[in-house]
């Protein structure tokens, strides 16, 4: 059995349970951010960002209760890097953080894997990558959830986090971080996932403050 297949059969378990316990709440704890997600820095080492609202192709879950995009530019190269970082305080089945592998109509996704990416000595992550597509148009994609400053990778542990954070300590809060970086004939894929992955090591650190 493959360990995704574990993950979802303990999150059916567990839902199972917690469908009948969080009958007994009277209600579900939000918990705000201790700094605006806004703030996270517009600058640092090799990057600049400007704040942009996302476009048709862009992801943009608005169910959240903060989020920002951004394109970041490394100095002196022109290959954006297009970030979306969204917050919820808490979730429901209409308010609740959505897998971020599509866009818009047309877009899917052509693999997806996991990476380990190196953030200095002994520290350690891991992130999603895929290959988005639409016609000739692709782009490379990583992403993550972060739940109380720790990485989830994915939707089964998320989900499986979200209810013993609920049966817990009656709370559901969970930020999902996702970045995209175009792919073409003179930018291959080997390329895009350089700037990505350089990208990444500097700016996960970033948020720990943030999303803690």
């Amino acid at each position: 059995m493959k360990k995704d297949d574990i993950y979802y059969l303990i999150a059916c378990a567990i839902l199972i349970l917690a469908s009948i316990s969080i009958k007994g709440y009277s209600h579900e704890v939000r918990v705000p951010l201790p700094q605006a997600i806004d703030g996270i820095p517009r600058e640092f080492g090799e990057f600049i960002g400007i704040n942009e609202h996302p476009s048709d192709r862009n992801y943009l879950d608005s169910s959240a209760d903060q989020w920002i995009f951004r394109i970041y530019n490394q100095r002196g190269s022109d290959k954006p890097i297009r970030v979306f970082v969204g917050y919820w305080e808490s979730q429901n089945e209409q308010k609740r953080v959505t897998p971020p592998r599509y866009t818009a109509e047309g877009w899917e996704y052509y693999w997806i894997k996991t990476k380990p990416l190196s953030l200095g000595t002994d520290a350690f992550v891991s992130v999603k990558e895929f290959l988005n597509e639409k016609g000739q148009e692709k782009e490379l994609v990583y992403y993550c959830y972060i739940v109380d400053g720790k990485i989830v990778l994915d939707e089964y542990q998320l989900r499986l986090l979200n209810v013993v954070n609920l049966l817990l300590y009656r709370k559901s809060n969970a930020a999902l971080v996702r970045l995209s970086v175009s792919v073409t004939t003179d930018f291959p894929v080997e390329n895009a996932e350089v700037l990505g992955e350089k990208f990444l090591k500097e700016f996960l650190p970033l948020l720990k403050k943030y999303l803690s």
